[in-house]
């Protein structure tokens, strides 16, 4: 009887693990009243087309240059993660300018201290926030309650840094993209899965992303991933080859 059950738990914790997915993917090269820039909206692209392997198109957002306005994205961040249940996983992903703990929307900015209310209301209990952009390690500065891994977001949010507070964040002509966005793909497409489990945790992906990006940027960009979370966090369950 312990033989079979344990067999049975074997069969169906992986897909409680996993659970749905529910992501809104943000990416922005042209702005109002800001320099433009080149691959940012690609970036969200991309992200959207590998998300949607694993997901469906009523549980994913993708919002792009003159879309992504501050309303916007709000409203249906608010509206996607409402949806979500404790297991599964919902994921914000930014490309675009920043700054000390806010991001520039297409029209003006978006405070960090606004997708923690929202990160607070939705039921997931795994939260994931993907920033491409510029001085986005100031989100885990100290007093940053999400990013101290403070109750008042809960645990198990993790968010994932292109650069420290003091960094810029680099776009590549040569991989068409911006340098982190571009090993953070790769790595969700399997490159991080070390151990060849079929799984991407949280601590493969950083292991996978950080010194390609610090390599690749001469030092000059450093990820940074932050919050109160599990290490073997699992963000991804790849696809069977």
């Amino acid at each position: 009887m312990r033989k079979t059950l344990f067999i049975i738990l074997l069969l169906v914790l992986p897909l409680a693990v996993q659970g749905k997915i529910y992501a809104v993917l943000v990416g922005i090269s042209k702005y109002e009243q800001s320099t433009n820039l080149l691959y940012c909206h690609r970036d969200a692209i991309e992200m959207y087309e590998l998300l949607g392997e694993y997901t469906t198109p009523d549980k994913i957002i993708l919002l792009t240059n003159q879309q992504a306005k501050h309303d916007s994205i709000v409203h249906y961040t608010e509206q996607l993660f409402r949806q979500a249940q404790p297991e599964d996983i919902v994921i914000f992903y930014f490309s675009g300018h920043g700054y000390e703990n806010l991001f520039f929307t297409h029209d003006k900015v978006l405070y960090f201290s606004e997708l923690q209310k929202i990160f607070r209301q939705t039921k997931a209990k795994r939260k994931l926030i993907f920033a491409d952009a510029c001085f986005s390690g100031s989100l885990r500065q100290e007093g940053n309650q999400a990013a101290s891994g403070s109750s008042d977001v809960g645990n198990s949010v993790l968010l994932f840094l292109s650069s420290r507070s003091n960094q810029a964040s680099e776009e590549s002509s040569l991989f068409k993209n911006s340098i982190f966005t571009y090993f953070l793909l790769a790595g969700l497409r399997g490159g991080a899965d070390a151990n060849k489990d079929r799984y991407i945790t949280a601590k493969e992906l950083f292991n996978f992303v950080y010194p390609k990006v610090k390599e690749k940027s001469n030092g000059e960009q450093t990820p940074v991933m932050w919050g109160k979370f599990d290490k073997n966090m699992i963000i991804l369950k790849l696809k069977s080859q």
